[in-house]
């Protein structure tokens, strides 16, 4: 006997009303979570740093107060030496070459400077005598070790982003904040820096009393390495930031065994041929290309008692870099600045030095599947002691600047510190928009849509090793910064929360502007 089916359909409402009532209880449940999340109890928020201990407390900085008169002493005889021995040949920055010059031949190398063989003599027996006055290490002056970071203007916005990711990552070492001079300083941020302890802000104007000579910040790297109160620098540009905890760098074989450490650039060498003879190296001009690469200088360790007349010879090179030598040794190439100065200061005396040979690694863009997009936005320099592999020590932002307000205002009045003296003179007020509201660039979508600004997958991006989240830990820095102290900002700050929590589900919470950290 067949048994007739009979569909249950009085149990079909029954259903659909269990399945709104599922439906309208998750929905309410999110959006709860949702407003805990964004709003969360004290007790519950992700902290910026680790609670205190004696074990994270920064090492303080040498109470040294006014500039040693040595310093200041000597660096007056340098500047007097280097005006008693100018370069004689005028070389202003050319047309830009780009990387086809990297490929030139000696020849188009040899053309590129209208220079003749009588004046590199000249500069050759200038360049000799300044050799002959550099002076010895002035012993008892610097002591110990620590972290230089040159800021000012525009760029302290920047550079409290590399010193939030510097203390984040666990750096114990006293770190030097460094300016032109005091008007370039934020109001208020200096204070803070140096109530959080372990921390100081420097001004090169207190030790080089007539600034004429520099027209161009990155004139001051050198300065700033030599006039900081430590015997061995870690440098770093403020674009230049840690992505683990940089300490350990000085005990690296790398530096040990030479006490100068620099990173490479993407380029080959583009200086003239006449370079090697000018500075003594060779008793001709090259006849080759040279074989040498281009240095990053966003980061550089040195060791001052080791290589003080080198950093003295950088000064040389620097002091007339934009009217002399940066041209010479980069030519029409690309990189023009101070960069070359360092190692070809090392190559003139014959010390010894290390270029990291691990070649960087760049840092793309995300195209929304954690791959890398595009020519790239970073570049990533390795840890020198790991010689094995490469392994990410600094994340040198040559694109994006990692400043809160530059990323996540909508137009924002620039800094009174950020302006030329003739624009402070007749307060005038500049804006900037932030990369949010510029539907142009290259990360207006990942900062409106809350996802990642870096690819992350292997050779795209610095996350690939299972152990770093560098872009996560960048914003809870920013938002410390954009929240607050100096820098804060009511909507900057809903913003980056907003962002930390829709792209990394991170919320954290500052109560009065108190902060768990090493002080």
């Amino acid at each position: 006997m067949i048994k007739e089916h009979v569909e249950p359909t009085c149990m079909w409402p029954f259903a659909t009303f269990r399945s709104r009532k599922i439906i309208l209880f998750l929905i309410t449940s999110l959006s709860l979570l949702q407003l805990y999340r964004l709003y969360p109890p004290g007790n519950l928020r992700i902290p910026f740093l680790p609670t205190p201990s004696s074990s994270c407390r920064p090492r303080p900085i040498p109470a040294i107060g006014e500039p040693s008169p040595r310093v200041v002493e000597q660096w007056t005889q340098l500047q007097a030496s280097f005006e008693n021995h100018p370069p004689n040949l005028v070389m202003e920055r050319g047309d830009f070459q780009g990387g086809q010059l990297a490929k030139a031949t000696v020849q188009l190398l040899a053309d590129y400077l209208d220079m003749t063989s009588d004046e590199a003599q000249l500069m050759r027996d200038e360049h000799a005598a300044v050799v002959q006055t550099l002076p010895d290490y002035p012993a008892g002056v610097f002591s110990g070790r620590g972290i230089v970071i040159l800021a000012g203007g525009k760029y302290s916005e920047i550079a409290a982003t590399t010193i939030g990711m510097t203390r984040l990552l666990g750096s114990r070492l006293p770190i030097e904040i460094w300016m032109i001079d005091q008007v370039e300083e934020k109001e208020g941020w200096c204070n803070e820096m140096a109530a959080q302890g372990g921390m100081l802000c420097r001004f090169v104007s207190d030790y080089v009393h007539d600034m004429s000579a520099f027209s161009h910040h990155y004139q001051l790297k050198i300065l700033t390495i030599m006039f900081s109160s430590f015997t061995e620098v870690l440098f770093l540009d403020g674009d230049s930031m840690p992505v683990i905890n940089p300490d350990p760098v000085f005990d690296a074989p790398a530096y040990m065994d030479t006490g100068a450490v620099l990173w490479p650039d993407y380029w080959k060498a583009t200086e003239s041929p006449y370079t090697p003879y000018i500075t003594g190296q060779n008793e001709t001009k090259a006849t080759s290309v040279p074989d040498l690469q281009t240095v990053d200088s966003g980061q550089m360790l040195w060791n001052k008692e080791k290589h003080w007349r080198a950093l003295c010879l950088s000064a040389y090179y620097n002091y007339f870099g934009p009217k002399y030598f940066y041209t010479l040794f980069t030519q029409g190439g690309p990189g023009w600045g101070d960069k070359d100065t360092f190692p070809t200061a090392l190559r003139a005396l014959n010390a010894s030095w290390t270029m990291i040979q691990h070649h960087l690694q760049t840092q793309r863009y995300d195209d929304g599947t954690g791959h890398g997009q595009g020519s790239g936005m970073a570049m990533m320099q390795a840890n020198p002691a790991n010689e094995k592999e490469f392994e990410s020590l600094f994340l040198h932002s040559n694109f994006i600047k990692f400043s809160v307000r530059r990323l996540m205002c909508d137009v924002c009045i620039e800094d009174p510190s950020a302006l030329s003296p003739e624009k402070r003179l007749k307060g005038e007020e500049i804006t900037f928009k932030g990369s949010i509201t510029n539907r142009k660039g290259t990360i207006w979508k990942q900062l409106n849509l809350g996802t990642r600004i870096f690819a992350t997958k292997e050779k795209d991006g610095l996350n690939d090793m299972g152990r770093l989240d560098t872009e996560r830990d960048m914003w809870r820095v920013m938002e410390r910064i954009g929240c607050v102290g100096a820098f804060s900002d009511d909507k900057i700050c809903r913003r980056t929360r907003r962002h930390l929590d829709r792209t990394f589900g991170m919320v954290t919470r500052w109560e009065g502007g108190a902060e768990k950290s090493c002080s």
